[in-house]
């Protein structure tokens, strides 16, 4: 299939040109168009299995930023038969698959909680340290990234529902 082409790049290259610095407007605009992303996704069946900020593709339009994902359908429907080899890029993917579970619904909600703190940073996750088997590790036993000064109550709470170590304690997608 054919998808338009995205002046910005992905959503590192666009934290990466506006040096972090995005106003909360632009962020909620973001979220919006990648929790719709993600309902529709799931509404159909499907799991993405691999959300990260280099797959979440960024244009300004008329005001405001729209944001699309990309490479939708590598994992498939919910109920595919999978493997136990681990996909992602290791902040984004939840404990329960970094533990040898298959991706679902819940783990694509766990991602999406990893990229509202990424768009409100400014920043990609652990951007300081490796990503290897001890930061895997913590993040199994609970590690999260730091919150951000200045980030509204509100978007905390989603945020921390989203990432939740309890897959079955996620908001899920229509919830968003």
């Amino acid at each position: 299939f054919v998808m338009r082409y995205y002046e910005n790049g992905d959503l590192h290259s666009y934290l990466d040109k506006a040096q972090g610095m995005l106003c909360w407007r632009d962020i909620v605009d973001m979220l919006w168009g990648i929790s719709g992303g993600i309902e529709n996704i799931h509404e159909n069946g499907l799991i993405h299995g691999y959300l990260h900020g280099g797959n979440l593709l960024v244009e300004n339009e008329l005001g405001s930023v729209n944001i699309c994902i990309a490479d939708v359908g590598l994992h498939g429907p919910i109920d595919k038969k999978g493997t136990n080899k681990i996909y992602g890029v290791l902040p984004y993917v939840a404990p329960e698959v970094l533990k040898g579970n298959l991706p679902t619904m819940a783990s694509d909600i766990y991602s999406f909680g990893i990229i509202m703190w990424t768009l409100s940073a400014g920043t990609r996750p652990w951007c300081d340290r490796p990503h290897d088997l001890r930061l895997a590790s913590e993040i199994c036993f609970g590690l999260r990234p730091e919150i951000i000064d200045g980030t509204p109550k509100v978007y905390i709470q989603l945020m921390t529902q989203c990432w939740h170590p309890d897959p079955t304690k996620r908001p899920t997608a229509s919830k968003l």
